[in-house]
């Protein structure tokens, strides 16, 4: 076995524009053979390439089986067991999509939504049916208690604060002798 040395690192590094640990594992691999150390890493990054190829087809079948799946859910939007708004998951989060280019909107829609009180379910293929008002009415109250706690922590502080600025103030009251105008002359 020849040396491993910086030398032979960084030739390889240039060559192949790897990293260091990169191009030491293929020299200790190609037992200090810089020639065979490039050619231990030209084949791995084939069968790398070889890899992404097959990714990318498992990619392409797993997302065409979630747009399946999600045409299947659907977002229904109810008022008074009225339905309004009964659209597929996919459509719903392409409006989702749209509304964060402007994210204030999400939050005015749903903000509406729970004050009209409109109800938002998510149906299931399952067959189960998620309330989305339930988990937004639930968060607002934990923020608004939160909220409450914050601002009633900050007024006794300040209360606290008050009662001993009283208790060591001290009080000055100042009399001008008013003087004559002949005086002033």
């Amino acid at each position: 076995m020849s040396e491993i040395t910086l030398e032979k690192i960084d030739i390889i590094r240039e060559r192949t524009k790897v990293s260091y640990s990169e191009a030491k594992e293929a020299l200790e691999m190609s037992e200090g053979n810089v020639v065979d150390a490039l050619i231990y890493i030209e084949n791995n990054k084939k069968s790398t390439m070889d890899n992404l190829y097959t990714t990318k087809e498992e990619f392409n079948t797993w997302l065409k089986d979630l747009v399946k799946k999600g045409n299947v859910n659907r977002i229904r939007i109810k008022k008074d067991d009225k339905v309004i708004v009964d659209i597929p998951v996919n459509a719903g989060i392409a409006a989702t999509l749209t509304a964060l280019i402007w994210p204030p909107l999400i939050a005015i829609g749903l903000l509406t939504a729970v004050f009209t009180k409109v109800t938002v379910e998510i149906s299931k293929t399952d067959g189960s049916v998620e309330v989305v008002n339930k988990i937004i009415k639930t968060t607002v109250d934990d923020v608004k208690d939160k909220v409450y706690d914050a601002a009633s922590t900050v007024k006794d502080k300040f209360k606290k604060q008050g009662n001993e600025d009283e208790d060591t103030a001290y009080k000055y009251t100042v009399k001008f002798d008013e003087m004559d105008d002949e005086d002033k002359k």
